[in-house]
């Protein structure tokens, strides 16, 4: 197969280790694969949009997979990523996902829509309703940039005076498209604990337990975090499951909180990390993702050669 990476740093040599972890992976599959950075694109609109590569058409790709490692102006990457749909490439994942994944708040309101449990959040706009805000909440409280990843963008404050400064630094010093950020609830019994899943298609191919440092509260693998391999509860798998499916992922990165009601859903990510689960549950993740995109593939093929043949049968 003729596969493409599509990423979006502005390094061109030097590949993200999980980038490279799938390139690696493809290429000892037997496939061919490029690289295409989204700054070596041009977008020609006139009469048929053409997409360009550093002035040149690109070639009949099987499938483009896509490592949208960006934070900021996501609409406007995750447009480059729906102009490949609108031009036929079969995408993965696909714009409607990391769309949503991207925006914490659309986040937010798909998961409440569908019954998804996740910790009592409440958007706050202005710092001159944080009092009636945190009213609803016991302290200490996480306090969440509208953006962000890999556990930037993240605090805990431990008093209402301490919540203050912090949400003036996101709301105005930091803040130049007057975003909104995120009050939510501490879960104390995760005891700085969390469960990443990692999706691919309808199942969970492998789960990790994240432990924060001392003297840290997020769990994250790059924040210094320990990981171990773990089972999940069918629940969880589930939940997981049911979070991609919702958010129209096809690759997810879900994570958990254990919570004395159950699980809950604190992230949904739509280029997870490889690095810290495949070294934590010696699961050959990028493999999964590889042998996903080689079903997609198939099934893609599958459906054009139906289409053709129904439209030489409606032309006869």
């Amino acid at each position: 197969m003729k596969l493409a990476i599509l990423v979006f740093s502005k390094e061109r040599k030097e590949l993200q280790p999980g980038t490279q972890m799938i390139f690696d992976s493809m290429i000892k599959r037997g496939h061919t694969v490029d690289v295409i950075c989204e700054r070596d694109l041009q977008i020609r609109f006139n009469g048929k949009t053409k997409i360009l590569h550093r002035g040149y058409p690109l070639p009949k790709y099987d499938a483009i997979f896509v490592r949208p490692l960006f934070n900021h102006d996501p609409s406007i990457h995750s447009a480059v990523i729906r102009q490949f749909e609108l031009n036929g490439r079969l995408v993965i994942n696909g714009y409607l996902g990391v769309h949503r994944a991207k925006n914490k708040i659309r986040t937010l309101q798909l998961l409440a829509h569908h019954n998804l449990p996740m910790p009592k959040t409440t958007l706050l706009f202005d710092e001159e309703h944080l009092k009636v805000t945190l009213k609803d909440f016991k302290f200490p409280v996480v306090v969440k940039a509208a953006y962000g990843s890999g556990g930037s963008g993240i605090f805990i404050c431990e008093t209402q005076r301490a919540v203050a400064p912090v949400v003036e630094h996101l709301l105005k010093d930091n803040n130049t498209s007057n975003d909104p950020i995120k009050i939510q609830e501490y879960i104390s019994e995760a005891k700085g604990k969390d469960l990443r899943l990692f999706v691919v298609g309808k199942k969970v191919v492998a789960t990790m337990e994240r432990k924060a440092k001392k003297g840290e509260f997020r769990a994250n693998f790059h924040k210094g975090g320990s990981v171990k391999g773990i089972t999940p509860t069918k629940k969880e798998e589930r939940l997981a499951i049911a979070a991609a499916r919702e958010m129209g992922l096809n690759l997810a990165g879900v994570d958990i909180l254990r919570s004395k009601t159950g699980p809950l859903i604190l992230e949904v990510n739509s280029a997870p990390g490889l690095e810290g689960i495949t070294l934590a549950t010696g699961v050959d993740i990028a493999g999964e993702v590889v042998k996903y995109i080689e079903q997609k593939v198939k099934k893609n093929r599958g459906k054009k050669k139906l289409k053709e043949h129904v439209s030489k049968k409606s032309e006869a």
